[in-house]
């Protein structure tokens, strides 16, 4: 049965308009956020029928993120990146988000829009000037205001459903300082003040929204949440979003291990039925079986605990990335190069072509992980 909007919490799970569990199960859908403002995928696939096939896979979300400066952009996407919707010819960037926006929520699937980044580029990294939610050439008011204009724009569509406020909080440097990303803590970089002043903002324009907020560490650290809870002015609507990858753990890391260290890192949440936790990224190679656990390698030890943790915790989910090609990416500030428009995603679900499945037991794999196993309304397996 779908998921009746709009999305609110109950203790530690999504719950729909009756009540009902909703277990966020998605795929984030990148590249708005890279350096021409467009996702790939546009040039190979008509959005309504790439809508369709994520909804055919199984999944019921998907992460789109943005970057501030594509949002200002008045020049049109160069027509070779909509080569597959030419209907969009003469679009702005943003014009195109709507476009993909409306053709992902036709088909009933919940979007849920994420400010990746201020300027364009990849993401990732502490030499990016990026790391925090304003820098020099992005003064945190227009943030909050974009923030706002981005609720406005969706607020007459109830599957855009939650809004996912900064990706990857970390140290950043602005001119000559350095600064760290706190929790509760020191006014000038406090996240939870920072997600309650735009939590409270978005609600002043669409009261239904659920507000995502990641933690410090690239997202990697919830632990303030027990002593500062991000507190809006209307309830049950906050998420907090954790993501995760091989990388965030020591190699050969033990299953009890893992388990310990993200039930510290936001597991907590949980089991304090404070509030839902959703793992906004997390992904691995997926041209290889080896990766997942059917074999043995490096990246199959992260991959077997993250599967155990997901299951038995029944954590809400976002797979990095159903893309199986690259945007044309740099590094902002540096930029370095990071990839050129349509180059190979090692990660992705799809096809080259975007019209299969690159490797169907890896979504067989991700698809056993979808039902909820507890929470109201789901029925006992």
């Amino acid at each position: 049965m779908p998921a009746q909007m709009p999305l609110s919490t109950n203790g530690r799970f999504i719950v729909d308009a009756d009540g009902r569990r909703v277990r966020l199960a998605g795929v984030n859908w990148y590249g708005f956020h890279e350096d021409d403002g467009v996702a790939p995928g546009l040039d190979r696939a008509d959005r309504r029928t790439l809508a369709r096939r994520i909804a055919l896979l199984g999944f019921n979300s998907v992460r789109l993120p943005f970057s501030l400066w594509m949002t200002k952009q008045t020049a049109p996407v160069p027509g070779q990146y909509l080569a597959a919707n030419p209907d969009l010819s003469g679009a702005t960037p943003i014009q195109v988000y709507d476009a993909c926006v409306e053709a992902l929520t036709s088909i009933g699937l919940i979007v849920i829009p994420n400010c990746h980044i201020l300027d364009p580029g990849w993401c990732c990294a502490e030499d990016d000037t990026n790391g925090l939610w304003f820098n020099d050439r992005w003064p945190e008011a227009k943030f909050y205001a974009a923030w706002q204009q981005m609720a406005e724009r969706y607020r007459s569509n109830p599957l855009v459903a939650a809004m996912d406020i900064m990706n990857e909080p970390r140290r950043t440097r602005l001119g000559w300082r350095v600064l760290t990303p706190t929790w509760g803590t020191r006014p000038k970089t406090d996240l939870a003040a920072m997600y309650t002043t735009v939590g409270n903002l978005i609600h002043e324009i669409s009261p239904e929204l659920l507000i995502i907020c990641e933690g410090p560490g690239y997202a990697a650290d919830l632990t303030g949440v027990a002593r500062y809870p991000v507190r809006l002015e209307r309830p049950g609507k906050v998420v907090y979003s954790l993501h995760d990858y091989p990388w965030f753990h020591p190699a050969g890391q033990s299953r009890q291990a893992y388990f310990d260290q993200m039930d510290r890192a936001g597991g907590f949440i949980l089991r304090g039925q404070l509030a839902p936790l959703w793992i906004g990224e997390f992904g691995n190679d997926t041209r290889s079986l080896d990766n997942f656990g059917r074999a043995s390698s490096p990246a199959a030890v992260w991959w077997n605990n993250i599967e155990a943790w997901l299951t038995e915790r029944d954590v809400d989910w976002c797979w990095w990335a159903l893309n199986p090609t690259q945007p044309r990416g740099t590094v902002p500030v540096t930029g370095r190069h990071r990839s050129h428009w349509g180059d190979p995603e090692p990660w992705g679900l799809l096809t080259p072509d975007w019209r299969g499945v690159a490797n169907p037991a890896v979504l067989e794999i991700l698809k056993l992980m979808i039902p909820p196993r507890t929470g109201p309304g789901v029925s006992p397996a």
